[in-house]
């Protein structure tokens, strides 16, 4: 079984991700052993570390060039969402986003006001972008207010859930909520938002090993594989979560041919 990563901090010297090239290609080599194939490097923009495609482009080719097509790299970021970066992004938004993609990765300040927050995603959506919601089992906010989350899905955001979250790397509350979601037909792309190669490695195999046994092998595989297949090639998902119950005859109704 083979994964694709949206969300990982892989290039070197660019954020709390590897320092060098050397713990890159570590952390590549944990990825290929994780079983992952394909990737998109999304260092952070935030105002601690500034986001330069042209620097973070050159960092992918050179890692592409190591690894000889053992893992597909593109390139993409996690962005913060700032006053600032919500201004950059909605300027020239496809140098932010997944691999060009319609598919923007955004990262929740800890703490936000609901409302301000929703008319930024919503500016994003209005300008045919799908906010791809980071970890949102993680965020305090959210934890406390898990209704808002389901107000920015209706809205058209997606959510991904961090692999290691099911599993307690996290804490207990993201690893409830992590369930929650998964229960309630509530998440699009699960990823590892890994660091390094042993600190904070990437655990997707784990992750749809837990999501197979909870939801189904078919949720496993479009959570782990297909969606973000889907995302790094600028396609509708083929799995769309979060329906309402009305709309739908079973789980695998919204499977696309």
């Amino acid at each position: 079984m083979s994964f694709v990563d949206t969300h990982l901090h892989l290039l070197p010297g660019l954020d709390d991700g590897p320092s060098t090239m050397e713990d890159s290609l570590a952390l590549a080599e944990a990825l290929i052993a994780d079983g992952v194939t394909e990737a998109a490097a999304t260092p952070h923009a935030n105002y601690q570390f500034s986001y330069v495609p042209a620097r973070v482009a050159g960092l992918v080719e050179d890692l592409r060039s190591r690894l000889d097509g053992r893992l597909r790299v593109h390139a993409g970021c996690e962005l913060h969402l700032s006053y600032e970066n919500v201004q950059a992004a909605a300027e020239n938004p496809r140098l932010y986003s997944l691999n060009g993609s319609r598919y923007l990765l955004v990262e929740f300040p800890e703490y936000f006001e609901r409302t301000a927050m929703g008319n930024a995603l919503q500016r994003f959506r209005d300008l045919g972008l799908a906010p791809v919601l980071a970890h949102p089992e993680r965020n305090p906010v959210l934890q406390q207010h898990p209704e808002a989350l389901r107000e920015y899905l209706r809205m058209g955001c997606l959510a991904q859930v961090t692999a290691s979250s099911f599993t307690g790397r996290f804490g207990k509350r993201a690893e409830q909520m992590s369930a929650e979601l998964l229960e309630q037909e509530c998440i699009h792309v699960v990823a590892t938002d890994a660091h390094a190669a042993v600190q904070r490695p990437p655990r997707m195999s784990k992750a749809h090993a837990w999501i197979r046994e909870h939801g189904g092998p078919e949720i496993a595989d479009a959570l782990c594989r297909d969606n973000p297949q889907a995302m790094l090639e600028d396609r509708a998902l083929p799995y769309a979560p979060a329906l309402p119950a009305s709309k739908r005859k079973s789980i695998w109704a919204r499977f696309r041919p």
